[in-house]
């Protein structure tokens, strides 16, 4: 931001003026930030209010935005290309239409906007209109006003253990059309557990289809005293015909700086009747980092 000059009238024998000295503008920021927010209470993590958003800031003060949101009815995908102002401020509005599945269809009208607060971190509001369309019939709900934030961090943990109530905004080393996939972790009252996370993640199926989503680990995974969390959740799902085995995992380190971890995600479907596998997903071991 610049800084008014105070200028004054002198008399020019008695003193001569050197070049004004002008403010700079902040350097832009660069990179992959990502985060989001977290409301909903743990039962519903997937409910209305939540949300993930990655950054991509490029050269030129280019950035992309990817985000997905939650309202009552539905999830909705953002993804949107602005220009940064000469302060770091963004702001973007549009819609977008996806088919989440098959004979399905969801309308997000959104609008957002943010500033980059520092080279590694940025805050923003969002809000979005979903329009869901299945079977002929049309659900309609709203986000509300979500406020967000995201980090570019460093990979730094810091003392092992994390703050009550903290929460971490990162990325992971998985990317969507742009930026990184970001991630979102809420620390407990008490900071001895991860009470909720959210994350963006994509698996390749053997199939040759990719999915690309919203996924949680299980919520209030005890923090070790070295700051280590570890989980491993296993399901199965019936579905008349088919059963498809979920396997599971996600690990952190928490620190009063950062947190880092892996998490990897897997399933095969079977045919009941015959046994066999129809289809086997696979994200592989996919590392993130975090930052408060």
């Amino acid at each position: 931001m610049r800084t008014p000059v105070a200028l004054c009238a002198v008399t020019v024998s008695a003193l001569v003026l050197g070049p004004a000295a002008i403010a700079e503008a902040p350097a832009p920021p660069v990179g992959n930030f990502g985060g989001g927010a977290l409301v909903a209470p743990p039962k519903d993590l997937f409910g209305p209010g939540n949300a993930i958003v990655g950054l991509r800031a490029l050269d030129n003060r280019r950035l992309e935005i990817e985000a997905t949101v939650r309202g009552k009815c539905a999830g909705g995908d953002i993804t949107a290309r602005t220009q940064l102002k000469a302060d770091s401020r963004f702001s973007v509005k549009g819609s977008g239409t996806q088919e989440p599945s098959r004979g399905v269809k969801v309308r997000t009208t959104y609008t957002m906007s943010g500033a980059f607060t520092g080279p590694r971190a940025a805050e923003g509001k969002l809000s979005a209109t979903l329009r869901r369309t299945a079977e002929g019939r049309t659900t309609t709900c709203r986000t509300g006003s979500i406020s967000f934030s995201a980090r570019r961090p460093e990979g730094t943990i810091g003392r092992r253990g994390a703050a009550p109530r903290a929460r971490y905004f990162g990325v992971t080393a998985q990317r969507g059309v742009g930026p990184r996939r970001p991630i979102v972790l809420r620390i407990s009252g008490d900071g001895r557990r991860i009470s909720y996370a959210l994350f963006g993640q994509q698996v390749r199926c053997s199939d040759g289809t990719r999915s690309i989503g919203l996924e949680a680990p299980r919520t209030n995974i005890r923090i070790d005293g070295n700051g280590r969390v570890s989980d491993r959740d296993r399901d199965e799902i019936d579905d008349d015909a088919t059963r498809t085995n979920v396997d599971d995992r996600f690990e952190a380190t928490i620190g009063r700086d950062g947190a880092k971890g892996t998490f990897s995600l897997s399933d095969r479907t079977i045919d009941k009747l015959t046994g066999n596998v129809i289809r086997s997903c696979r994200s592989g071991k996919i590392a993130w980092t975090a930052a408060p």
